[in-house]
């Protein structure tokens, strides 16, 4: 695994890639033999118009924010690839944020909307994408990467952040926790992180660190195969269970209608590079 503990390449291709057919399911990589991967790619389109993408090996999601240098004008959330039918209505809550003030602070957007009444993927991915705007740098790309938690345990897992290739966090974690570094050990990841990174860390290291603790909590789903589900009710076993209410799919009134969208999860294991290559060929509506 050591070896594939640095970011992929990036590639851009010439046409559109077909996920389902140039990419392999997750299942040719079993648990515990690999990682979860995710990248995340920011791009000032021009003053008023920027653009984000997240990809990983359950998600790809994309934002278009619009705005004018002070206030938030539009927010255009889009589904690429998901895991529920119910993910495909994304961009309609992420809408309640516009109007307010632009900040350059990716955490700021909660103060703007509930979380979980949106997609937390493309929620979060919107908040990197205000604060990307304020950057006088056009572009920046995030990749993650968390290895397989090990069962039982032989080896620790690791969590690594890099930002334009360069690292930027790397942690040992066990049982979900940090262990290592020891400057990270006890980092509480599981209670208001986003406060205590961003009370302790400069601006670049708190956003990044962000990002990765959100990369952790999915990574878990590499653990069972969801595509053994039929519906969304079956993952959280119904109202009182900790699924429930942590986004719109797994809130009351979605849970329940929401579809697995089988065969929707990729294996990105050799064909990191592949990840939002064709992010280019995407033009802004």
């Amino acid at each position: 695994m050591t070896d594939t503990l640095r970011p992929p390449p990036s590639a851009r291709a010439d046409q559109v890639i077909d996920r389902y057919h140039d990419i392999p399911h997750i299942d040719t990589a079993p648990p515990g033999t690999s990682a979860f991967r995710r990248r995340i790619r920011l791009v000032n389109i021009d003053a008023s118009c920027t653009v984000g993408e997240l990809e990983d090996d359950c998600h790809h999601f994309r934002v278009e924010l619009r705005h004018d240098g002070s206030t938030i004008r539009s927010a255009s959330g889009q589904y690429l690839r998901g895991p529920w039918t119910t993910c495909q209505a994304a961009g309609e809550p992420l809408r309640a944020i516009e109007g307010h003030p632009m900040r350059p602070q990716a955490s700021a957007i909660g103060g703007y909307a509930e979380a979980r009444d949106n997609c937390t993927h493309l929620f979060d991915l919107t908040g990197l994408a205000m604060a990307q705007a304020s950057r006088p740098r056009p572009e920046r790309q995030y990749d993650m990467l968390v290895t397989d938690m090990q069962s039982p345990p032989l080896l620790a897992q690791e969590a690594v952040i890099w930002c334009d290739g360069a690292e930027v966090v790397r942690w040992q974690l066990e049982q979900r926790e940090v262990v290592a570094p020891a400057a990270w050990a006890g980092a509480p990841l599981r209670n208001k992180f986003i406060r205590w990174a961003e009370e302790r860390l400069d601006p670049d290291t708190a956003e990044a660190a962000i990002a990765l603790r959100r990369v952790i909590d999915i990574s878990m789903s590499r653990v069972g195969d969801l595509d053994r589900f039929d519906r969304a009710d079956g993952v959280t076993g119904g109202p009182g269970t900790t699924m429930m209410g942590r986004c719109m799919t797994y809130s009351p009134q979605n849970v329940a209608v929401a579809l697995r969208v089988k065969g929707s999860a990729r294996s990105w294991d050799r064909h990191g590079h592949l990840m939002l290559a064709d992010m280019h060929l995407r033009e802004p509506s």
